[in-house]
C-alpha cells in the first residue's frame, strides 16, 4: 500500500479520491511519501550496502556528492533503521542482497537525456537514475514495479532500495522493491533541517513495516 503522511501541517483531503497525490501540489508541506514491490519478499534479504555520501541534484551535469556532518547524520539514520529490521550493512556492494541509494535535491533543474543503446536512465526523465544502474552491477537498466510520480521540489530527499540479488545482464531490469520521497526538509535552520530530515527517515521505516529482514 502506498502510503503519503503529512507530518506537521495539512490532511490532505482530496487523497480520497486521486490513487497519486501530485507532489508539486504539496511543495510547503513536511511529508513523506513510501511505496513498495508488493512481490518482493523483504524477509529473503539479510545484507545491504549504503554508500557513505548522499547524491547530491543541482544544476550542474553532472552528480555530486555530499560527505559532511550533514551525509552522515543522514546515513547514521539509516543504518540505525535497517538494523533495527534486521539487516546487516556490509562494506562491498558485490557482498551485498540490497543497495540503499540516497540523495538530496538541492536544485530542481534537471538535466535529461534519453535512452542510448542499453536503456541506461543516466538523469532519466528527472528521475533518480544518478546512482548508474551500472554503479550497482551489470543490469541494463531500472525497474519500478509501480507507479511514479516524477515530481519533486527543493530540499526533498529521496531513497531507492534495490535488490541486488536479481539476475544481472546487460538486458536485464535492476529491480527497485522500495523508495521513499520526503518534502518540506528546508527552514532558516540548518538544525531544524537535520531534525525533519532524521524524523523523515524514521516515518519512512515507520510506515514501511514490510521492510523486515529474516532476524526480525
Amino acid at each position: 500500500m502506498k502510503k503519503l503522511v503529512p507530518i506537521l501541517i495539512a490532511v490532505f483531503a482530496f487523497m480520497a479520491c486521486e490513487k497519486d497525490p501530485d507532489l508539486s501540489k504539496l511543495d510547503n508541506e513536511y511529508l513523506v511519501f513510501t511505496n513498495y514491490d508488493k512481490q518482493a519478499d523483504f524477509a529473503s534479504f539479510t545484507t545491504y550496502y549504503l554508500p557513505d555520501s548522499v547524491m547530491v541534484i543541482g544544476d550542474k551535469e553532472k552528480p555530486e556528492y555530499w560527505t559532511g556532518d550533514n551525509a552522515k547524520e543522514i546515513v547514521g539514520a539509516f543504518v540505525t533503521n535497517m538494523s533495527e529490521r534486521g539487516y546487516t550493512r556490509v562494506a562491498e556492494k558485490e557482498d551485498a542482497d540490497l543497495g540503499l541509494q540516497v540523495s538530496y535535491i538541492a536544485s530542481t533543474h534537471y538535466f535529461t537525456t534519453y535512452n542510448n543503446g542499453y536503456n541506461d536512465p543516466y538523469w532519466w526523465w528527472g528521475y533518480p537514475g544518478y546512482w548508474n544502474s551500472y554503479y550497482w552491477g551489470n543490469w541494463g537498466y531500472w525497474y519500478y514495479p509501480y507507479p511514479v510520480t516524477y515530481s519533486y521540489s527543493t530540499g526533498s530527499l529521496l531513497t531507492d532500495m534495490i535488490n541486488l540479488k536479481a539476475p544481472e545482464g546487460k538486458e536485464a531490469k535492476l529491480p527497485v522493491i522500495w523508495n521513499s520521497y520526503i518534502s518540506g526538509l528546508l527552514t532558516s535552520s540548518n538544525k531544524v533541517n537535520m531534525t525533519y530530515t532524521v524524523r523523515g527517515i524514521n516515518q519512512a521505516f515507520a510506515q514501511s513495516p514490510y521492510v523486515k529482514g529474516n532476524a526480525r
